[in-house]
């Protein structure tokens, strides 16, 4: 193997030495790059006041995704960091990445602009201002690839001038510090989450929305998918959000049946004809209190017709007992209630589920609806699907439908049901006419 030249050699060296001082993905500094100017700021103030910014889960993307996503979410980041930087700090306020850790942005607070106000009592309301702008686009970032609920470690920290220590330790174990703040905020962040969702738990304080499902033919209603949004203004406003947080915290089947009740007195006195699909997970299935008589007597209370009630089962989990759900479900086929397989195609053992379960209904998942119109193989995959829901006396429904063409795409290929948002959107009445689909179809 040739050996690399002195040259060559000399190249690796200056790159190396330059990625100490800038780095070039992020096109940001480094702490080393900008340390006289936080220096100066320490001996001028006396103490020294830090921001970091630490994104855990990239980690995580870039060991299952590899650098390439890494990189590209971390250059995101970095873009809605300057913005928030530009916006609520001031320009002399320094604006790094962490030399040894790239997760890790860096805010070395300049001194006040008045000798009266003291950062002390302004660091945890700037933290706080980060993170209310910072989490939601961080989630959204990172949702695709991690299907979790991940949050920045916003932390801040102060250390004060020592004559007896090293300007440079004390930088350093002031970003250690700040570092650590933000770990201990994001777990209370995430423990006070819990708390809030067993409260809405407790109070019932769970809305519920209606969005149409219609004949692509006719374009008639044929019934409406009840879906569930937490209290108005708070984070679990978000359905993913909310049963996310309900998952992490082990809080699935407490709000699914919560979820199932309101949504179930949402439709008092339905029309006959007409069904309402409640969304439950495959473990609630299984709740001694929500069957059998107690079910009957709820529906009779309601007014509603057992047969106008699917309860779509969520291919989200995996069934891990074919037999011991059916016999579960049994309590609900007794009364009239039929079931209907949800996110077909997105989750564990489809065909196993439809072989074992045959469900009245097959809801198809919104990943193979967007852009089928210019998808042969979309359109392969929906015809294979409807041809199969046919032939075992189920019937498809495809959700997701936004634009004109994915519509004419599955009427032509003889979907006989869909929803979305080109129809409706979700809302709290049960919209009955169609005069409006038919104006944004036609």
């Amino acid at each position: 193997m040739d050996q690399p030249s002195k040259k060559e050699k000399r190249q690796v060296s200056v790159s190396i030495h330059e990625s100490f001082y800038y780095d070039r993905v992020l096109e940001l500094p480094t702490v080393i790059k900008e340390y006289e100017h936080v220096e100066r700021i320490l001996n001028d103030l006396q103490y020294m006041a830090c921001i970091t910014v630490q994104i855990e889960q990239l980690s995580k993307i870039e060991y299952q995704y590899g650098s390439s996503s890494y990189n590209y979410l971390l250059q995101r980041i970095t873009e809605i960091l300057k913005e928030i930087k530009n916006r609520e700090f001031r320009g002399q306020d320094i604006f790094v990445v962490d030399l040894y850790d790239t997760d890790t942005f860096c805010i070395f607070l300049s001194p006040p602009r008045h000798d009266r106000t003291q950062l002390v009592y302004h660091l945890e309301a700037i933290a706080e201002r980060i993170r209310f702008t910072l989490e939601q686009q961080v989630f959204h970032l990172l949702y695709p690839y991690l299907k979790e609920y991940s949050r920045p470690n916003i932390g801040y920290a102060l250390e004060i001038k020592n004559p007896m220590v090293n300007n440079m330790r004390l930088i350093r174990q002031l970003v250690r510090n700040a570092k650590k703040m933000g770990e201990f905020m994001a777990a209370k962040r995430s423990y006070t989450s819990r708390y809030q969702l067993q409260k809405i738990i407790i109070e019932r304080d769970i809305r519920t929305v209606f969005q149409p499902i219609v004949s692509l033919e006719s374009l008639d209603v044929i019934g409406y998918e009840a879906l569930s949004r937490g209290p108005d203004g708070s984070e679990f406003e978000s359905p993913t959000l909310l049963f996310l947080v309900a998952a992490e915290s082990g809080l699935s089947f407490e709000l699914d049946r919560i979820c199932r009740r309101k949504a179930l007195e949402a439709v008092r006195d339905v029309d006959v004809n007409t069904k309402i699909f409640v969304n439950t997970l495959s473990m609630t299935i299984h709740d001694p209190e929500f069957r059998g008589l107690y079910l009957k007597e709820l529906l009779e209370d309601l007014a509603l017709k057992p047969e106008n009630v699917v309860f779509e089962i969520s291919e989200k989990l995996a069934i891990d007992n074919y037999e011991l759900f059916r016999d579960a479900m049994q309590h609900y086929t007794d009364v009239g209630i039929v079931h209907a397989g949800d996110d077909m195609g997105t989750g564990y053992s489809d065909l196993e589920r439809i072989m074992e379960l045959n469900p009245g209904f097959l809801k198809v998942d919104i990943s193979f609806v967007r852009g089928v119109d210019k998808s042969y193989m979309k359109q392969q995959i929906i015809t294979a699907m409807s041809t199969l829901s046919r032939n075992i006396g189920s019937q498809i429904i495809v959700e997701g439908i936004e634009t004109r063409e994915e519509y004419e795409t599955l009427k032509q290929l003889g979907v006989p049901f869909g929803q979305g948002f080109l129809f409706a959107r979700p809302c709290h009445e049960l919209v009955s006419d169609c005069s409006g689909f038919l104006h944004a179809v036609n």
